[in-house]
């Protein structure tokens, strides 16, 4: 058999098409050679596994259970590896035809170079600087950190890290090469045992070139050959802070390679850089958060500021201002928390102008009634309701003014749009993708498909994997398919992100309807309904278990006495009513009629939590269940005595858990209990 010319070794992490470009380039310049392809899947869930096996089934793929970061699954395929020469390289590259040969003829020519890297370019054509490098000494990372380099690139002094005075068309040794393609020597790194895996990410390949040239051999910087590194495409996706690695990876590799007191000084260096970074993204994420209800707060104090020197010419109130100065303060909080109650503060609602003005209402109610009840403690009526009136006006104003700002931000450029994922690449997924992909002017960035398989080409991921998608992805908005699921699928789905900070929104099948508190927003004239299941929210969940707790127990003592004279009175037995609910019984007569008071022995479930009042009686959609329990009552029944066929009873579902309130459910309550039904 012929020996192995190259082993090449691919480490993918969620990015699959960069992957089959990568490996189709990859193929191209292997021709005339002998090679052999490794593949070291770190846990992808965007379907890299599928597409690996169906479309390169000659490639050697490793698939991880978990992600063990670059180094460790380089050495995976490096143990199997048989090539003369390895290349350790990126999925998100791409390389010339003539690439791999002409390393391999310099290597070959040149026997003191352990490892070599080409010139590397980003996606615009322009040179990345990582393709050469010097090691992060404190004397040559401080001026890149500064920001000196990019000032003075042909200083010496200032432009050592990434050699920016040096010509990128000439072919030199440098410290080190970029770790998106390493050619090395197989002999040499398998000797070395590959990358050292006290490294995660990053770092590791200025490691791996230091070793080299410890044991004799140069690393070089070539240029006669060029591929392309779409840049941070793998760091992007993954579920930890990539300037956190790259700052812990240098302080590994100082106290790696430097003396003890050179590495001391080193380390805090690295240590105070890691110290700043957390402050200051702290405090961005801080700002980020209390920005919004904070210029709300700022307007709601401005507006009854205006409206006390129209009431009061002589400014004589203002002179005892610091005296109204709690008062002033607890009117805005109390607007600011209806506001943060009815959703105004979640990020893909800062701009809801509309919501922003519905939540102003029941805020105005409260501070108008300690208003006219509790005039001391208050401040002028007249100063009450202009205020009201100002913040009604300017809190929707600079989110109209804020939401056009970027809509025109969003016809330059999608860099700051809504990442949008859409559940199900279906007829209908398919055409809202198109859609938003013609009209950046929406606001909305299609990031991907999520569905059942993974056949589409822009399918990410699986829907199983949603949480964990809309983690990695940073996505603001998830957009169902009705077309690929059903009702009761997406209520599953819906009820698993509850805790998410993302908006939920569905496209309804064009001969159903919707039924529930919804917004409906038209985008290119394709419906797309907003979701938003009260009974989802932790606040009400609560609520909604304490007041069954509370109503149960009462009840219990309460009718304990007429329930128990009626079951001996009419002879009736405990029958199970349901199979999802074990404890869960109804009185019935031996004639099989319901009694008065058939309903009390499921006041011990409801009070041990297995059901609530008002709920459903079964057929509750898998996924659901921890949110939406079996009921004494429900909604069909309050409705529709007969029982409905599967559309209905999930439409009916929906209904109640996006309108759920303790008002809908003494209406349900009081239907079931005097209302005939036709």
């Amino acid at each position: 058999m012929r020996d192995i010319d190259i082993s090449v070794i691919i480490v993918s992490y969620n990015v699959k098409t960069f992957l089959q470009h990568c490996v189709h380039t990859v193929q191209k310049a292997s021709e005339g050679l002998n090679t052999e392809i490794f593949v070291v899947d770190n846990h992808s869930i965007d379907g890299t596994s599928e597409m690996i096996r169906r479309e390169f089934p000659d490639i050697r793929f490793t698939g991880n259970r978990e992600n063990l970061g670059f180094g460790k699954a380089n050495n995976q395929a490096l143990k199997k590896s048989r090539g003369k020469y390895v290349l350790f390289l990126n999925p998100d590259t791409l390389i010339e035809e003539n690439t791999l040969r002409v390393l391999m003829e310099h290597m070959d020519h040149d026997t003191r170079i352990g490892i070599c890297g080409p010139k590397i370019l980003n996606s615009d054509g322009s040179l990345q600087p990582a393709c050469r490098r010097s090691f992060p000494a404190p004397g040559v990372a401080l001026p890149k950190l500064l920001g000196l380099n990019r000032l003075f690139p042909k200083s010496r002094v200032f432009g050592k890290y990434n050699l920016t005075y040096r010509d990128p068309d000439e072919s030199y040794p440098v410290d080190a090469v970029s770790g998106s393609f390493m050619f090395c020597r197989g002999d040499l790194v398998r000797e070395l045992g590959g990358f050292d895996e006290d490294f995660f990410m990053y770092g590791e390949d200025l490691d791996l070139c230091r070793r080299v040239q410890l044991a004799g051999k140069s690393v070089y910087y070539i240029p006669a050959t060029t591929i392309i590194h779409y840049k941070g495409e793998s760091s992007r996706s993954a579920p930890f802070d990539s300037l956190m690695a790259f700052y812990k990876a240098m302080d590994i590799f100082v106290r790696k390679h430097f003396s003890p007191a050179y590495s001391l000084v080193s380390t805090l260096f690295f240590r105070l850089g890691i110290v700043f970074h957390l402050l200051f993204r702290f405090l961005g994420k801080a700002f980020s958060r209390i920005r919004v209800p904070l210029l709300d707060i700022v307007l709601t104090v401005i507006s009854m500021l205006a409206a006390m020197f129209i009431r009061f010419s002589d400014n004589a109130f203002f002179q005892e201002l610091d005296h109204f100065f709690p008062v002033l303060s607890g009117y805005s909080l109390v607007y600011i928390l209806f506001l943060a109650l009815g959703g105004s503060y979640r990020r893909a609602k800062h701009y809801d102008f509309v919501r922003a003005a519905a939540n102003l209402v029941p805020g105005f109610v409260v501070n108008g009634f300690i208003t006219f009840f509790f005039l001391r403690r208050a401040q002028s009526r007249f100063v009450f309701l202009i205020s009201f009136l100002l913040a009604f006006v300017l809190l929707p104003l600079w989110r109209i003014i804020a939401s056009r700002i970027r809509s025109r931000h969003f016809r330059q450029g999608a860099e700051s749009a809504r990442r949008t994922l859409v559940a199900g690449a279906g007829t209908e997924g398919q055409r809202i993708a198109a859609t938003l992909g013609l009209h950046p002017e929406l606001g909305y960035l299609f990031v991907g498909f999520a569905d059942k398989d993974l056949q589409h080409p822009k399918t990410i991921g699986s829907i199983r994997d949603l949480s964990q998608l809309i983690t990695t992805r940073g996505i603001d908005n998830v957009i169902f398919s009705s077309d690929v699921f059903s009702l009761g699928e997406i209520i599953s789905m819906v009820a698993e992100l509850a805790h998410f900070p993302v908006s939920i929104k569905i496209i309804p099948e064009k001969e159903n309807i919707i039924f529930g508190k919804t917004v409906i927003e038209n985008l290119d004239d394709i419906p797309v309904v907003e979701m938003e299941y009260t009974i989802l929210k932790p606040g009400w969940r609560l609520a909604k278990r304490s007041v069954d707790i509370v109503v149960s127990a009462f009840s219990l003592l309460l009718f304990f006495l007429p329930a128990f004279l009626t079951r001996i009175l009419t002879r009736s037995r405990p029958v199970r009513f349901s199979e999802d609910v074990p404890d869960g019984h109804l009185w019935k007569t031996p004639a099989g009629k319901e009694p008065p008071f058939y309903w009390y022995p499921m006041l011990f479930s409801v009070l041990r939590g297995n059901m609530t009042f008002v709920g459903d009686l079964k057929n509750i959609p898998e996924g659901s269940r921890r949110y939406y329990k079996p009921g004494v009552t429900n909604i069909m029944r309050s409705e529709k005595p007969s029982l409905p066929v599967p559309e209905e009873h999930e439409r009916f579902i929906h209904y109640y858990m996006s309108n759920f309130s303790f008002v809908l459910d003494a209406e349900i309550i009081f239907k079931t209990l005097f209302l005939k039904k036709d």
